[in-house]
């Protein structure tokens, strides 16, 4: 028979390694919201603590009427819609200084300009018949924004002006997926999964000329967040489960961070004040918290949904998060569909 003595410590053990358990999970799910639609990609808006949600209703019916749902910053209500007719919204990124939506609509090789003042929407074409369009990034600089368009191996650039489509940097023979905007050095980088090079291009902004390719060596290189201080590339590698640090003048290698097998990680950011990238990690349903100067997995927070993109509040460090519904197979997931809130807090 187990002794008290012996049963006293036996708890205090136990207590104390929940304890330290429970300390090491410095993240808060502060809210989750379920959407109508498909959920694919957000933005989060600092000028009005408003989140923006793009996602085609289910089925992907071109004869529908599809909305971008407006969810409130603090808890994540739908509090409006917009409505972008029968106009698919895939992608969607924000121009904070001209308060301007752009809405990427994939299979109709367009996107839309929505203006969150009066609600104006102005529908633009690529002009190219076979494009197939993915990732939106904006150089509020220039109030220029750039489409990836992997069908017609190249990235748009449009006019934040006038809204008009302006020129395309074409790269043949690539396939670009994701976007990277370099402002202050006159940059757009794209990475391109056509081979296993993984190439991340690096286009002059001004010139739209191929300036440099910088190699990742992981097949099929999705998405890119800059961290601009120290010019660090963070790219994710959905099929080598890994995230490649370039360094972003060299274009070396500085580290690859592996997030386990199996992980897939789609969409990611980077947190310039506390030095981390939080990446979606597709397969494993979650989102891993990356030291961004030791490069080591500090945490991993369970979605139960399938994390496609993040979005980051640069001011509270609070991430927002979409999670697709369903998995390879087709199987349902608990929280797909949804828009999630999270915190994390450095120990």
């Amino acid at each position: 028979m187990m002794k008290k003595s012996t049963l006293i410590l036996a708890f205090a053990f136990a207590a104390s390694a929940a304890s330290a358990q429970e300390k090491d999970f410095d993240y808060e799910i502060l809210h989750t919201q379920k959407l109508p639609n498909e959920v694919y990609q957000l933005v989060f808006n600092s000028a009005n603590n408003k989140v923006y949600v793009a996602g085609p209703k289910k089925g992907f019916d071109k004869e529908a009427e599809n909305f971008i749902y407006e969810l409130d910053g603090s808890d994540l209500r739908i509090t409006d819609s917009i409505s972008v007719g029968k106009h698919l919204p895939f992608g969607i990124t924000l121009n904070n200084s001209t308060q301007t939506l752009y809405v990427g609509h994939s299979l109709q090789n367009a996107i839309s300009a929505i203006d969150l003042k009066t609600k104006k929407q102005t529908l633009i074409s690529g002009g190219k018949e076979k494009s197939k369009i993915r990732e939106l990034a904006v150089d509020e600089k220039t109030n220029k924004i750039y489409v990836s368009d992997h069908g017609n191996p190249s990235i748009w650039q449009v006019d934040g002006k006038t809204n008009t489509y302006e020129k395309s940097f074409d790269k043949a023979g690539a396939y670009l997926i994701g976007l990277g905007v370099d402002s202050q050095r006159g940059r757009v980088y794209g990475t391109d999964g056509q081979d296993m090079k993984g190439n991340i291009l690096v286009f002059n902004s001004k010139t739209g000329a191929l300036s440099n390719s910088f190699k990742t060596w992981s097949y099929c290189p999705l998405n890119i967040a800059l961290d601009l201080k120290q010019h660090r590339i963070f790219v994710s590698q959905s099929n080598d489960n890994n995230i490649t640090v370039l360094d972003g003048e060299s274009g070396d290698i500085i580290d690859k961070v592996y997030l386990g097998f199996n992980t897939s990680p789609i969409g990611l950011v980077y947190d310039e004040t506390n030095d981390l990238v939080y990446t979606a990690n597709r397969v494993k349903q979650e989102v891993a918290v990356v030291d961004a100067k030791t490069y080591k997995v500090l945490d991993r927070i369970p979605t139960d949904g399938l994390p496609n993109t993040i979005s980051l509040d640069q001011k509270t460090g609070i991430i927002f998060v979409t999670n697709k519904e369903a998995g390879r197979n087709g199987e349902p997931v608990e929280n797909g569909n949804t828009v999630m809130k999270i915190q994390y807090k450095r120990s």
